[in-house]
């Protein structure tokens, strides 16, 4: 279809005068858009215009929409069913309806006054695509490595206890103890029998708090393409999972979890050659795990450990790589395993390659977490209002422990 201005114009003319006599909006409203937009950025038609759109037109019309189940929401608040051609308007914005009216009184009277402008927003300027995209350039963290792993409970108050049976199942230490000091003697018929009990202790875990604050200008979250609110709680919700994750492994006690490698009962190997991993190492830390714990229990390492490892071999006489690695598709992702067993990617979370804990082989069931709250974020306009600010404050409440320390083996520094 080609199209003078004249043309143009009388055309649309007609088209809103049939929209505002109905009541409702139907699929010519899109047309009219599309058409208001070609005549604004130029003063001729071209060939090959068309005045129908699909479903990526309309996207481009609206670059700060969110399209979900077939439905769009615009940044003005309009509602389209995009499934529904012959009429796709669902919710007419303010804004929308005005412009629609200011246009139809221009096309009318001719006054200037009510000239669509690109600079005012309920003037139509909005409807004219920017190059800018709605969207926050940021790459994603590794998931988590103790959450999925270890064992959570939840805790309707700030203390949790758990009885536990003082088992010994490390064989090096000399008082290797399935049964907690139970004991068993021979006796002669009629002979005195020997007195025997198990030992028990307490696994106690107390609730703390990590939380953040932030202020945000009301300004700028009104201002902002994108919705602050959502993308703060969610990449605040991630950042305090990530913390969490990483104390249940670096955690000190105290007011926060005991990670494992400051735990004084966890299994501990000396590396054979300082500041690096080398196969002996994890030949000595694999015979130190107790076999009880063998079929659950995961490496967790860095990519530093994993190119000091890639290429070392089990033993001189095996040609078997200590590191296995695999890449079947992009779902499945990268897989390594080191000596037959998962290794997790836990860079940042674990200390540098060297230094105590930068290798840790467990069975992560047996670190228990105390969840009393989940992530939560809170928003205030009123706390900060004289400066025209909205306060952010997010926490959630967790501990944790090794239940069972003997899970575990980490790699430490010569004594």
């Amino acid at each position: 279809m080609k199209l003078t201005p004249e043309e143009l114009t009388k055309m649309l003319h007609n088209q809103i005068k049939q929209i505002l006599a109905s009541d409702e909006v139907t699929s010519q409203f899109k047309e009219i858009a599309q058409s208001i937009i070609q005549t604004m950025q130029s003063t001729l038609v071209k060939p090959g215009d068309s005045f129908k759109l699909n479903s990526e037109e309309i996207r481009s019309l609206y670059p700060f929409a969110k399209v979900e189940g077939g439905y769009m929401t615009t940044a003005k608040g309009s509602v389209l069913n995009l499934k529904n051609k012959s009429k796709p308007w669902v919710v007419i914005s303010p804004e929308l309806e005005s412009w629609a009216k200011d246009f139809a009184y221009y096309l009318k009277t001719g006054n200037v006054t009510k000239l669509l402008s690109e600079n005012v927003d309920t003037a139509g300027g909005y409807l004219v695509p920017e190059e800018f995209n709605a969207v926050m350039i940021m790459y994603d963290t590794e998931p988590t490595g103790v959450w999925p792993r270890a064992t959570v409970w939840p805790m309707k108050g700030e203390k949790i206890s758990f009885p536990k049976l003082l088992q010994n199942p490390d064989v090096d230490d000399g008082n290797f103890d399935h049964f907690a000091g139970v004991t068993f003697a021979w006796t002669e018929e009629g002979g005195e029998k020997q007195a025997t009990q198990p030992e028990f202790g307490l696994v106690e875990m107390i609730v703390h708090e990590l939380s953040g604050y932030t202020e945000i200008t009301n300004i700028l979250l009104d201002d902002s393409v994108i919705n602050l609110i959502n993308y703060l709680t969610n990449i605040f919700r991630a950042a305090w999972y990530w913390i969490t994750d990483k104390s249940f492994i670096d955690g000190t006690g105290g007011k926060k979890p005991l990670g494992i490698i400051n735990d004084p009962q966890v299994l501990t190997v000396q590396r054979q050659t300082a500041s690096t991993v080398t196969v002996d190492d994890l030949l000595n830390m694999d015979a130190k795990l107790p076999a009880v714990f063998d079929q659950s229990a995961v490496w967790f390492y860095s990519k530093k450990i994993r190119a000091a490892v890639r290429g070392q071999k089990v033993s001189n006489a095996s040609n078997e790589l200590v590191l296995q690695e695999t890449y079947s598709s992009f779902a499945d992702g990268y897989i390594t395993s080191m000596l037959g067993r998962p290794a997790i990617l836990m860079d940042g979370k674990i200390p540098a390659i060297g230094t105590h804990g930068d290798l840790i082989l467990g069975d992560w069931k047996w670190y228990y977490i105390g969840f009393r709250q989940d992530f939560v974020m809170d928003s205030s306009r009123h706390y900060a209002f004289r400066n025209n600010r909205t306060a952010l404050r997010c926490s959630g409440r967790v501990d944790g422990q090794a239940a069972m320390p003997q899970a575990f083996v980490v790699l430490t520094d010569p004594s």
